[in-house]
């Protein structure tokens, strides 16, 4: 017999990203230094911000960092002293559900794009990869909200001003010279959220009643 484990994935791998970790996050004494290594994993709990693990060149592993303790220039820009403030800049959405899926859009890659962030800032940078959470286990109780139409994912952007981010579609203005023009940012376009569930069933069950489900069934009329 076998058995088969089912277990909430909270951890899943990224691209390896060189960049630097902030020494006051890491440190006693709030050094403002940085140091260097690669973000190489991400974890998601429910209802918390995305928590990173970072490989430093001194040879420790940092585990659960939040995207503000990152970023990816020496000259970058602190944005706020407070660091939850700092943080809500850099991730608008905590995190839907425990189980996580990592994913590069090929579509998407090095793209540049623009960030409109919590403080009515817009930040421009690059495309890295995308972080989703989703509902795991059927047996499990559904505390989440991973699953609903409207739910976030969270694309991770290299941005010009040396900080990371983690930001869902709608704070995202994307640009590729193939054929985009970009909206006026100043005037952005009221898109429909589309939130209906949907289904390819059809709802006549005179359908699903005939022989024509039966295999090799041919309607001969």
């Amino acid at each position: 017999m076998v058995y088969i484990i089912y277990m909430a994935q909270l951890n899943a791998n990224t691209p390896y990203i060189g960049c630097f970790i902030r020494n006051s996050y890491i440190f006693d004494n709030d050094d403002e230094g940085l140091t260097e290594g690669y973000i190489f994993g991400v974890k998601s709990m429910i209802n918390r911000p995305l928590h990173f693990h970072f490989q430093s060149c001194l040879g420790a592993i940092f585990w659960q960092m939040p995207i503000s303790a990152f970023v990816n220039d020496e000259k970058y820009d602190k944005i706020y002293d407070d660091e939850e403030k700092r943080l809500s800049v850099l991730q608008t959405w905590d995190c839907q559900a425990n189980n996580i899926a990592v994913t590069t859009f090929a579509f998407l890659q090095n793209k540049r794009v623009d960030v409109f962030c919590r403080d009515k800032k817009y930040r421009s940078g690059k495309y890295v990869f995308t972080i989703d959470d989703y509902e795991g286990d059927l047996n499990e109780l559904n505390v989440g909200y991973a699953n609903d139409q409207d739910s976030k994912c969270y694309h991770f952007i290299s941005l010009d001003d040396g900080n990371m981010c983690v930001q869902p579609n709608n704070l995202l203005r994307w640009h590729n010279p193939d054929f985009i023009t970009p909206y006026d940012k100043k005037n952005p376009p009221k898109f429909k959220i589309f939130k209906d569930q949907m289904s390819s069933e059809d709802i006549d069950m005179t359908y699903a009643k005939s022989p024509y489900l039966f295999y090799n069934h041919h309607n001969n009329d």
